[in-house]
């Protein structure tokens, strides 16, 4: 044999030698309690930004008043949560891939709290909507990065159900939410929920920066292995312009954006009021009847997510399920003449129907490229929270169309409003129709991205 041919053999083998290990020790690093234990301090994050993400449509009233605003101000300032959020997406997966979830979410658990503090201490609409953007802002970090994490230190097997299990963690922080922050306002006053969700976000970012440990060397030698050159990475630009091109995605990410509205407008802001003027609920039992989205959403996810591994098909309950939430909230829009029972069910069914959308970033996994795959979640992430920076004030200006300012819509005004999200569900359920369909793939070794 040919001395060159002999040493080629040799540095080859080395290489798998090496190679081997690192996954023996990607392996190793994955057991036990301690990658748990980074996933829950990465998802407490995600639990407290949703937490303060629904504060001002808890607290909608008091922020009115307070602000003297028009409900159409008020969601336009609100939006502004979104119109940061869904941008920063686009950066976030390069960022976590430069410098780890610890370097990246612990300041931005703290923007988050600044935010809060910004809200917490001033009447004005303007400053208010700051904060709100200061909040999308530092929130723009927590979801990616808890998928981020999960991926590099969770069990293969796991990977399958993390978008759902990360979505109930913060539905639930949502959820939580409601009736806290209605009975702390009602004795304490509505700045001190949100002085309470600064000091949250403050000890947080302590946390993350204490305990999150910085990208294993193991993880930097198992995605060399998946043809990615960390000293040469490629231009986010070239990566952008595919993502851009790409017909599928583009469909899935809208189709995901309409099936979230459920979430993003009824939960997180106009809940109270549509249930409160349709329904003739007291707000305290509006909150709770809104928080069934969230609870559903949550269950949803994870049932889902399970069941879509189990069948090993994604697009099937992906469909069904924006089908059905577009059902139900069609039918929601006669709450006024329905018994509150019935209410109630439909509501909890919404949530869980619409909780087939975390199925689209399962699909996603299921075809990115490993090195492009956190960029390509962003991508989809970008558009389902942007979606929310049109439709957030445009059922506030359609319920108070021909009104003057400062009045309580009408049951006929309130539907107006509603019926922009039925419209999205609709168009969603359309959409979901054309969406390729995916299967789990199987990983021989650590999923890097």
């Amino acid at each position: 044999m040919p001395q060159g041919s002999s040493g080629g053999r040799q540095a080859h083998d080395a290489a798998q030698r090496h190679l081997k290990a690192c996954h023996l020790r990607a392996k190793r690093a994955r057991q036990g309690w301690r990658p748990w234990m980074l996933f829950g301090i990465a998802s407490l994050f995600y639990f407290y930004e949703f937490f303060a993400r629904v504060a001002p449509g808890v607290l909608h009233e008091e922020l009115i008043k307070s602000s003297a605003a028009s409900e159409g101000a008020f969601g336009l300032a609100m939006s502004l949560y979104f119109m940061a959020y869904a941008p920063a997406q686009l950066l976030v997966g390069r960022l976590l891939d430069r410098y780890g979830v610890r370097a990246v979410a612990a300041p931005a658990s703290l923007l988050v709290a600044v935010g809060c503090l910004l809200f917490a201490t001033t009447n004005n609409i303007a400053l208010m909507g700051l904060g709100r953007f200061l909040q999308g802002l530092g929130s723009s970090v927590a979801y990616l990065g808890v998928i981020y994490l999960s991926l590099i230190w969770l069990p293969v097997q796991r990977h399958g159900m993390v978008p759902g299990m990360v979505t109930a963690i913060g539905t639930m922080g949502a959820a939580t939410a409601q009736f806290p922050l209605l009975m702390i306002s009602d004795r304490f006053g509505w700045r001190m929920p949100l002085l309470l969700c600064t000091v949250a976000g403050v000890i947080i970012g302590g946390l993350i920066w204490r305990f999150l440990p910085r990208r294993p060397s193991w993880f930097i030698e198992l995605m060399k292995e998946d043809g990615f050159d960390p000293q040469s990475p490629e231009p986010m630009g070239f990566q952008l312009n595919r993502l851009l091109h790409n017909r599928n995605l583009w469909i899935l990410s809208l189709a995901a954006a309409g099936i979230y509205l459920p979430v993003s407008v009824i939960g997180d802001l106009w809940g109270v009021s549509f249930f409160n003027i349709e329904a003739g609920v007291p707000d305290a039992q509006a909150s709770l009847i809104t928080t069934l989205v969230f609870f559903g959403f949550a269950v949803g996810g994870v049932v889902l997510g399970h069941w879509s591994d189990r069948l090993g098909r994604r697009k099937i309950l992906f469909t069904t399920g924006a089908i059905i939430a577009a059902c139900l909230s069609m039918l929601l829009c006669f709450t006024s003449q329905l018994p509150l029972i019935v209410v109630v069910v439909l509501v909890a069914g919404l949530g869980l129907t619409a909780g087939t959308q975390v199925l689209s970033f399962v699909m996603v996994a299921d075809t990115a490229k490993r090195h492009t795959r956190a960029i390509t979640l962003a991508f989809v992430n970008f558009v389902v929270m942007f979606l929310p920076v049109i439709v957030q004030p445009t059922v506030g200006l359609f319920s108070q169309w021909g009104l003057p300012k400062g009045s309580i819509p009408s049951s006929m005004d309130e539907l107006r409003g509603y019926g922009v999200v039925v419209v999205g569900m609709i168009v969603a359920a359309g959409l979901s129709l054309l969406v390729k369909d995916t299967k789990p793939r199987e990983e021989g070794g650590l999923i890097t991205h």
